[in-house]
């Protein structure tokens, strides 16, 4: 036997993600109001039968939504809808995927193939999925009115087939009386009309003899249109023979002035070839003279190259010299500070007697010194601690009051701990708010747009029932 054996929903009206394990046999939905129980048979209805439309289901600030069945044979099936896509996808024991798109509000015969599931038809306008029930559903066609119970017993043992062909035929033959007799009435006033133009044949006589009258106007008034035209090309072609004839008497010495062209262009190429030479021929004597002159100019580059080899060495001595003066005024300046430090150090072991008794006393004046700070030290520490004293004689009532300020200093942390959080709770109260006014602005919104939709199909998104504009009234107020 065929069954489901888990449902997905994914961002379907309250659930973000939810998985359900169902059984072989019964299963029954059960658990507080509003907790997504009507949900999940609507997204099993959505993904077995494509109702409801629309994308409305689709989760508060997400794009996109599915429901996924999976059968106890390893049939899967996907149902899935955003604001630009809306697919099923069906998947079989392998994992092979056929996705169906375009397929309006009707469920693709392959899915319903695979699935086995198919809603049962009770009469002609109504039908009923017997294998989900939802709250409130009374037991299948108990509920239902006596005519709906009697034609879905008809449709069990096929007597609807001869009660929709009887339907039929009854509609067929009033048809064709209503429109007998509406042939019959407009082929007798017709022939009452008739007699009325019996005259006419005379008339198309008249009719056919005033067409060819007017024919024969009209061609010729085409004809006469024509000579007229062809007088007005004639005379311009006259006119325009004169024109030719005047151009052709002025033009009667045009080969001499062609030949007058053709010499002056002969000319004006020379004329072109002599300036083009006689410019490069300038260029030329320019450059010999500039030439010339650098050729005198270099007549004493050999002198020259001596005079420079010449400088050179010069140079190179010239440096050599500079430098060995400079380390002989060097060497000079050392000779003399050498000596004056010899001479000052002429009474150096004076000195170092003299050395040697400064240090002997420094460290007697140094240890003097180092037991007057400490005598000084400990004379300071006596009197700090005699007043110390005297104050730590109330030592018992200071501490009793830094307790008290321990404690009111804890309470005072406390309180302005509480203080920020009750800010933190008024600003989220606030922020909350506001978010809920803005919920109920959108949540009007969109029922005044499904309220639109209802008074346009008028038929209950959960039963299919016919509705009218109290049902609608009462079905906007159960969502405020």
């Amino acid at each position: 036997m065929k069954y489901i054996k888990k449902i997905i929903l994914e961002n379907f009206q309250s659930h973000r993600y939810t998985e359900i394990e169902l059984d072989e046999y019964l299963n029954v939905i059960v658990g507080p109001s509003d907790h997504g129980k009507t949900a999940i048979i609507r997204g099993l209805k959505w993904a077995l039968f494509n109702e409801p439309s629309g994308d409305y289901f689709i989760r508060e600030g997400e794009n996109e939504c599915s429901v996924t069945v999976i059968f106890n044979d390893g049939t899967k099936i996907k149902r899935y809808r955003s604001k630009t896509k809306n697919a099923y996808y069906l998947y079989d024991n392998e994992g092979e995927e056929l996705i169906f798109e375009g397929f309006g509000t009707k469920v693709p015969e392959e899915i319903i193939d695979r699935t086995s599931m198919r809603k049962i038809m009770l009469d002609s306008n109504q039908s009923n999925s017997i294998n989900i029930g939802e709250q409130l559903d009374g037991p299948f066609l108990l509920s239902e009115k006596n005519a709906t119970r009697a034609n879905a017993i008809g449709r069990l043992v096929g007597v609807h087939i001869i009660d929709d062909a009887l339907k039929d035929t009854l509609k067929d033959i009033r048809n064709l009386n209503i429109k007998r007799r509406n042939h019959e009435e407009i082929l007798e006033n017709l022939e009452k009309s008739l007699t009325e133009y019996d005259y006419l044949d005379d008339l198309m006589g008249k009719i056919e003899r005033l067409k060819n009258i007017k024919n024969h106007i009209y061609n010729s008034q085409q004809k006469l249109m024509k000579l007229d035209q062809l007088s007005k090309a004639l005379n311009t072609i006259n006119e325009e023979v004169l024109l030719l004839k005047e151009y052709l008497n002025k033009l009667g010495n045009i080969n001499r002035i062609t030949d007058i062209e053709k010499e002056l262009t002969n000319n004006i190429n020379n004329f072109y070839y002599i300036y083009n030479r006689n410019n490069r021929l300038k260029k030329i004597n320019y450059d010999i003279g500039y030439n010339e002159n650098l050729l005198i100019s270099l007549k004493n580059i050999d002198r020259m190259k001596e005079m420079v080899n010449v400088v050179s060495v010069s140079l190179s001595r010239a440096t050599k010299l500079n430098k060995i003066k400079k380390d002989y005024k060097r060497v000079n300046d050392s000779i003399l500070k050498n000596r004056r430090v010899m001479e000052s150090l002429k009474e150096i072991n004076q000195v170092e007697k003299n050395i040697a008794f400064i240090e002997k006393h420094y460290l007697k004046i140094t240890k003097l010194i180092d037991l007057k700070n400490r005598l000084d030290n400990t004379n300071k520490s006596l009197s700090i601690g005699k007043i110390y004293t005297e104050k730590l004689s109330e030592i018992d009532s200071v501490l009793d009051m830094r307790n008290s300020l321990e404690l009111k200093n804890k309470h005072l942390k406390k309180l302005i701990d509480y203080n920020k959080k009750y800010d933190t709770i008024i600003i989220g109260k606030s922020e909350i708010e506001k978010r809920i006014l803005q919920i109920d602005k959108e949540i009007d919104i969109q029922l005044k747009q499904y309220k639109v939709i209802l008074a346009k199909l008028k038929v209950c998104p959960l039963c299919f029932s016919n509705i009218d504009e109290l049902r609608i009234d009462e079905i906007i107020n159960n969502y405020r």
